[in-house]
Parts: structure tokens; C-alpha cells; sequence
């Protein structure tokens, strides 16, 4: 009789609507797959994730892996305890600090358990958001007197490690290593605030009054530059393109009307294609030749796409119950041996809803 893998996933807090969602199409996965899957929830509290990996990992029932973030920068420790027991661990949703990284390398290398991370690709999705931003002003003819789109950019906060990724990728498109066609102006941090996204907003327009593309890393922010859009009385869309970053009905609305240019998201789905890759790694076929350091795909929503998104992005068709459409053993190599390389697609998710 085939063995019945056992797969626990950590959740910060399980009844947040992000990872609500993060669990439910992890499980949903996991059960397409023929898999356990146990959830835990530290409710906030670190020092509960380290008590319920070590609950997870040990007695007759254990399991047979364990699916983590970088929880307040205690992803060491959990890799650590994986590794005394022989347990698998994944690092997935948020990775290692600068100072973590050097001491702890990368899937494989000093920990033989830690078998693999995937992250949302924070920089590419920012690099395309920028790009799409720039195409938009300059159909719209909004350029600068020197012929270019100026660009502005509102941050995070300095230290924040997905800040300061997003960052990167709006850097590698503007100014000088990417678009000929576009000028960075400025990139100022921020809280994270809707309050401070608007005071910043207001502040870089005074600076730069023929900036038109207004990039920004958080989507509270965004709601914030809107309102200051609004204040200054011009409108988003036509004098002024900025984007968002999230993946929720409010967000596509605002696409859809044209408020925000673009946006992006939809990295909940991590979880189920780390379930994919651990049924395979357990069935003797090994991501590593890939790579042990993946990257998840964000979705990036514009006029062109919103509609599909609209209405699939939905309580209805987000419930446990309706996740039951979905197929995710297309995606094993296990069970299609034809894959040559995975295809983790959220839209070919979204369409089976």
C-alpha cells in the first residue's frame, strides 16, 4: 500500500483573508494529491510557531514536512528543528534577511532537509509594472518637456525586505540601466500608510509637476496617491498613471474604471504549488536540478485582463467548497510525466472556477 504523506503548513494567522486563502488552496492541493495536510495557526505569536513545529516533527505521527515563512525572522529556527529530526522544510510567502542568508545559504547547502524556498517574484512584477505604467503615459502623449516620462516612486519602509525588492525592480527598468524613454526622478519611503502615501504623493508633484507615472510598492499607499490625484484635480488614467498592489475585487474595480493602471498579486496560491513540488519530491522526482530557490509568478492585472479576474476574483468562487473544481494534479510532473518544466499559471487556475 502507497504511504500517505503527512504535510503541515504554518500560518501567522490563519483567519486574515490572505492566508485564509493561502491555506485553503494548499489543502485543496494537497487532498488532489492523496496528501495529509495539517494546519497550524500561531494566532501572531512566534514562540507558538516554534512549539507547534516542534509538535509537527515529533511522536509516532509526524510529519513528513513542514511549509514555513520567515515568520518575525524565525525561519532559522524552524529550518534548525526540521533538521535535527530529518523532517523536510520549505521556506515559502517571505524569505531570509541579508544577515540570515549569509549565515544559513540557500536551500541544500549547509541544511540537507531544507530542500527548497519560493518566493513571489517581487522584483519582476515590479519591473513590469513600471513598464506598463511608462507604455500607458506615453500613449496618452504625457511626456516631459525633454521628451521622456518622469517617474516617481513611493517606497516602504527603508528596511523592509519586500520594499526594498520592489525597489530593485523599478530601478533595473529606470533610469539609467533600463528605458532610454523614461527618468527616474525620485523614490521616497513611506509607512506603508494610505496617510502618508497621499503627503508624499502631494510633496513629489510640487518637486516634480510633470512627472506622470507615479509607481508605488504598497497598495495602502496607492489608495493614498489616489486621493491626492484627486485632490489636485486631475485624473487617473489620463493626466497621471499609478498602480496598485493587491488582488481583490476593491483593486480590480479601480483597473477596471481606471483609477489605477495596473496591479498585481495573487501569490496566495504559493502554498498549493509547494504541495505540487513536495508530492514530487517525495515520488523521486527533484525540483533541484531546476532550481532549489523558486520564484512565484504574480498575476498582473490591466483594462486589457480585468474581466476575467473580475469575476473570478469572488468570495463565491474562493470558497472551500468551489476550490473543489480545481484540478492541481495537472501540475505534478508525478502524474504528467510530459511536463517539462512546471506551469504555475493562476490564471489556469482562476479559469477552472
Amino acid at each position: 500500500m502507497a504511504k500517505t504523506y503527512k504535510v503541515a503548513l504554518f500560518s501567522p494567522k490563519a483567519t486574515s483573508p490572505f492566508w485564509t486563502l493561502v491555506a485553503n488552496f494548499a489543502e485543496e492541493a494537497a487532498t488532489d494529491l492523496g496528501m495529509e495536510f495539517r494546519l497550524y495557526d500561531a494566532k501572531m505569536n512566534q514562540y507558538r510557531m516554534i512549539r507547534q513545529v516542534q509538535e509537527a516533527v515529533s511522536g509516532p505521527n509526524k510529519v513528513d514536512a513542514v511549509v514555513f515563512q520567515n515568520f518575525k525572522t524565525f525561519a532559522p529556527q524552524f529550518i534548525e528543528i526540521a533538521e535535527k529530526v530529518g523532517v523536510t522544510a520549505f521556506l515559502f510567502n517571505s524569505g531570509l534577511d541579508e544577515k540570515q542568508r549569509k549565515m544559513m545559504g540557500i536551500p541544500r547547502e549547509k541544511y540537507k532537509y531544507w530542500i527548497g524556498e519560493m518566493l513571489p517574484d517581487d522584483e519582476g512584477t515590479s519591473s513590469k509594472i513600471v513598464n506598463y505604467l511608462i507604455e500607458e503615459a506615453k500613449s496618452k502623449a504625457k511626456v516631459a518637456s525633454d521628451g521622456k516620462v518622469h517617474v516617481v516612486g513611493i517606497s516602504g519602509i527603508v528596511s523592509d525586505a519586500s520594499s526594498v525588492v520592489r525597489v530593485n525592480g523599478l530601478k533595473k527598468v529606470v533610469p539609467k540601466r533600463g528605458r532610454p524613454d523614461a527618468t527616474l526622478r525620485q523614490i521616497v519611503p513611506s509607512d506603508w500608510s494610505k496617510e502618508e502615501g497621499k503627503t508624499k504623493f502631494l510633496k513629489l508633484m510640487d518637486r516634480y509637476p510633470e512627472a506622470t507615472v507615479v509607481w508605488t510598492a504598497s497598495y495602502r499607499g496607492a489608495n493614498g496617491i489616489l486621493e491626492g490625484i484627486k485632490e489636485k484635480k486631475l485624473v487617473p488614467g489620463k493626466d497621471i498613471f499609478v498602480n496598485t498592489l493587491i488582488l481583490n475585487a476593491e483593486a480590480l474595480k479601480a483597473v477596471k474604471s481606471g483609477d489605477f493602471t495596473v496591479t498585481a498579486g495573487g501569490h496566495y496560491i504559493e502554498g498549493a504549488w509547494v504541495m505540487v513540488l513536495l508530492y514530487d519530491y517525495f515520488h523521486g522526482i527533484d525540483f533541484v536540478k531546476t532550481s532549489t530557490q523558486m520564484k512565484s509568478p504574480m498575476a498582473v492585472i490591466t483594462k486589457k485582463n480585468v474581466d476575467l479576474y473580475l469575476s473570478k476574483v469572488t468570495k463565491k468562487n474562493f470558497s472551500k467548497e468551489n476550490m473543489k473544481k480545481i484540478d492541481f494534479t495537472r501540475y505534478s510532473k508525478k502524474y504528467h510525466p510530459e511536463l517539462k518544466q512546471y506551469q504555475f499559471d493562476f490564471d489556469s487556475v482562476l479559469i477552472q472556477l
